[in-house]
């Protein structure tokens, strides 16, 4: 179980790692797919974009005074206009008077003052203004109409969106603008009144199974479950263990080390509190002769029927040991006069003889009680206190004896004191023989 558990680890944390490091790999080389598209999209809108301009000078610069305005806007898809003005007035247009522009006036004398043709942006147009000898032409062209249709249907294989718009500044760009990847070109050439900007746009994100979620979620669900079973595996091992240190095996109830852990804890506590404790010693009648004649399966479930008994006898707040062999101890908060301890004990002594406790085994229980401080301020006092009078209780043929009241400068128990198990290297006791089950 052992190497299964530590295999269990070391595969989910490989496979984990493996799979997380092939995901972020995968979504950078995604991510950077999505660059070049975006950049490649731009790029055919810019040359697009730069070509219609060069036709669009040839169209204005061969116009003349005589050329139809229609004939002007024919070749750029009916998404554009064009106007001719004669010198005495007379005006042609195609569609609307763009001599009405708010670019117009500008452009116009910028042109009649130099041969060549002047460019402006003028709301969603690009508007191009030439000055002839005989004529002043102007033609707008939507900024949309500026990138051909067979620029669009290769920008529509990236599948990006495209944007053409008019700007102030100039320079290319590659960002992030809302969540959304986008690529922008300007016409290499200004204009005189600023530029056009052609873009292409994609969402940002390549998806969190960078194009195989099916894929990377199994293997990110595997690695957890394996990960899980692993911590799992070494959590209930971890329980067992400190539940093995703390819990008698047979019985359940917390060993003699935890008991006197638990103990020292509460004794410590009813000093500071100014609170009474009681501290109960049990030993089982004739137990020995359970285990001698009818065997030690028969004593095992003895024991284990005397622990259940004695959990159900005392309250939730009270704490129930397995001091060693037949012999069990119980911790009671609060108790603090004989009577309490009298009604305890006999609560006690009658659950544990209330019917057999194995087939037609009954079981009785000596008690001896000793109560904090009275009896003492330490548990060993306390137990050594206890031990007497359970042993004076076996004696007298009696349920249960609270100790005798100790004067505080009298030793409580001497320094070679180990334990009620000291009756059994022959000190007393008619049960002194008491083989220890477990």
């Amino acid at each position: 179980m052992k190497f299964v558990r530590l295999a269990a680890l070391f595969g989910s944390v490989i496979l984990l790692v493996a799979t997380v490091t092939s995901l972020i790999n995968a979504r950078a080389e995604l991510g950077s797919r999505r660059d070049e598209r975006v950049e490649a999209a731009a790029a055919v809108a810019r040359l697009s974009v730069e070509a219609t301009v060069l036709r669009a000078r040839a169209v204005v610069g061969a116009a003349s005074s005589i050329t139809p305005p229609a004939e002007l806007t024919a070749s750029f898809n009916g998404a554009a206009d064009a106007c001719i003005e004669l010198p005495d007035g007379d005006l042609r247009c195609s569609g609307a008077d763009l001599t009405q522009l708010d670019a117009y006036a500008s452009a116009a004398t910028a042109a009649a003052q130099r041969p060549a043709e002047t460019v402006a942006i003028a709301g969603s147009g690009y508007v191009l203004v030439a000055a002839h000898r005989d004529s002043t032409v102007t033609l707008r062209i939507g900024l949309d109409a500026l990138v051909g249709p067979a620029a669009r249907a290769d920008i529509a294989r990236f599948e990006t969106e495209l944007r053409v718009a008019g700007t102030t500044g100039q320079g290319d760009e590659l960002g992030l603008i809302d969540g959304r990847s986008i690529a922008a070109s300007t016409i290499a050439e200004p204009f005189d009144e600023g530029s056009v900007v052609a873009s292409a746009a994609v969402a940002s994100g390549v998806g969190w199974g960078a194009g195989s979620p099916g894929v990377y979620g199994t293997l990110l669900a595997l690695g957890t479950v394996l990960l899980g079973f692993a911590a799992w595996s070494f959590l209930s091992e971890r329980r067992q263990l400190e539940r093995r240190a703390t819990t008698d095996e047979l019985t359940g109830l917390v060993n003699r080390r935890e008991f006197e852990r638990e103990s020292d804890d509460a004794i410590e506590m009813a000093g500071r509190m100014n609170l009474g404790l009681c501290i109960m010693l049990i030993d089982l009648n004739g137990f020995k002769q359970i285990n001698d004649n009818l065997g030690h399966q028969v004593g095992d479930l003895v024991l284990k029927t005397c622990a259940d008994r004695l959990r159900d006898a005392v309250r939730d707040t009270d704490l129930v040991g397995r001091w060693g062999g037949d012999e069990f101890v119980v911790l009671l908060p609060g108790l603090e006069d004989a009577s309490a301890v009298r009604d305890s004990a006999e609560r006690i002594s009658a659950s544990l003889s209330a019917s057999p406790a194995a087939g037609d085994v009954t079981i009785t229980g000596s008690i001896g009680a000793a109560l904090f401080p009275r009896h003492g301020r330490e548990l060993e006092d306390l137990m050594h206190a206890a031990d007497e009078a359970m042993y004076e209780a076996k004696t007298a043929g009696v349920g249960h004896r609270l100790a005798e009241t100790i004067p505080t400068t009298q030793q409580l128990a001497p320094p070679s004191y180990l334990g009620p198990e000291r009756r059994r290297a022959g000190a007393h006791a008619p049960d002194a023989d008491h083989v220890a089950n477990h």
